[in-house]
């Protein structure tokens, strides 16, 4: 496990850039190949992977502005070291990791959060089993959000956070 090999990494201890660079240089170093496997894989989808986070934030924030919600739609490309983990962890290729793509839309209430999500799964099939509801039953340290991952176009993975502002300022701050 890279995290223990390199520096114990916490965003509530240390600035999460900080962390990423150790985890980055930590397989690059310590798993020379498999950096150079993914990292390739990475560099290749890269143009695919911008065009697409685009394409479906657009269309989330479409979806708001008919349903008069407004927010931000905040898409990210998977990085190297949260690939890895996932493998690692969930015991998954890199073909099922690497095409998986990230949104996290943050909105101004409570209510919103839950109407969005009915929203985002008319947009996109959601998967069997893979939502959960921390905004009604928040982890022990406060987090909150609520997490769906859906069918994507062409079936690729989406996983969706939606959360409010405050609650994002609390997850990003390391409190929770």
């Amino acid at each position: 496990d890279v995290s223990s090999q390199t520096y114990p990494c916490t965003e509530a201890v240390m600035d999460c850039h900080f962390c990423f660079i150790c985890n980055q240089l930590g397989i690059q170093h310590l798993f020379p190949y498999r950096y150079r496997v993914i990292s390739k894989a990475l560099k290749k989808s890269k143009g695919g992977q911008k065009r697409i986070v685009k394409k479906i934030s657009s269309r989330i924030l479409a979806a708001m502005t008919n349903e008069n919600i407004k927010g931000e739609v905040i898409g990210r490309e998977k990085q190297l070291y949260s690939i890895y983990k996932k493998m690692k962890i969930k015991k998954r290729s890199l073909e099922e990791v690497a095409d998986v793509y990230g949104f996290r839309i943050i909105v101004n209430d409570v209510s919103n959060c839950y109407r969005l999500l009915g929203i985002i799964h008319g947009l996109y099939k959601p998967m069997p089993g893979r939502f959960k509801d921390y905004i009604a039953i928040p982890r022990i340290n406060g987090y909150q959000s609520l997490h769906t991952t859906l069918f994507g176009p062409n079936g690729l993975p989406l996983e969706i956070q939606i959360r409010t502002i405050e609650m994002n300022r609390l997850a990003e701050s390391g409190v929770a």
